[in-house]
């Protein structure tokens, strides 16, 4: 008889372990391993919003001239009259006039057939940017027409000079009065950027 209460308190021990403190200890390591994911997630919060104030410190240290420099370079719209202008100022520079100004009327995917717009927003193109293809012809000598190219590649706004072909006049052996030799007729098909 001694011997049964002995076993039978540490067989209870062990059943009321198995039953009752074991799924509470289950319980328990469960949310030990949740508190450490939320810890974590709770320091990366914080990381990140250290991150974020010293973005936002830096972006307000920033002058609002060079805010609106930025805004030249890549533009929020394509404000494709505000490029031909600029393009036009900086060839008057050289005394070169634009002429013949093209540029492509892209039909929106929409179910009105007469509607054009100046850039498509296709849906396959996932580009956080869109392309304002403009071409035009101008006419000077060599060398005005090359610092012609070298303002346009320092102006603010982004260009991309895709092509330039040129003519030059034709020589019938007579002096023409009026007609330079040395003007060429140049084209250029150029590019700009805006963001969508």
């Amino acid at each position: 008889m001694k011997l049964i209460l002995p076993i039978l308190l540490i067989l209870a021990s062990v059943l009321i372990f198995i039953f009752g403190v074991n799924r509470f200890y289950n319980d328990v390591v469960g949310l030990r391993s949740e508190i450490d994911i939320y810890n974590t997630a709770l320091d990366n919060s914080t990381n990140l919003q250290k991150t974020q104030e010293s973005l936002l410190k830096s972006y307000n240290a920033i002058s609002q001239a060079d805010k609106d420099r930025l805004e030249g370079f890549l533009p929020n719209s394509v404000n494709n009259i505000q490029f031909i202008l600029e393009i036009e100022r900086i060839a008057s520079l050289h005394s070169m006039p634009i002429k013949d100004i093209k540029f492509e009327n892209i039909k929106k995917d929409t179910t009105a057939t007469d509607s054009k717009i100046i850039v498509s927003d296709s849906a396959i193109d996932n580009r956080k940017y869109s392309v304002f293809p403009l071409e035009f012809t101008t006419e000077g000598d060599y060398n005005t027409f090359m610092l012609f190219l070298k303002d346009l590649e320092y102006n603010l706004r982004l260009v991309d000079v895709r092509s330039v072909s040129f003519s030059v006049p034709e020589d019938t052996g007579k002096v023409i009065i009026g007609v330079d030799p040395n003007v060429y007729r140049y084209t250029l098909k150029v590019e700009t950027y805006w963001l969508k």
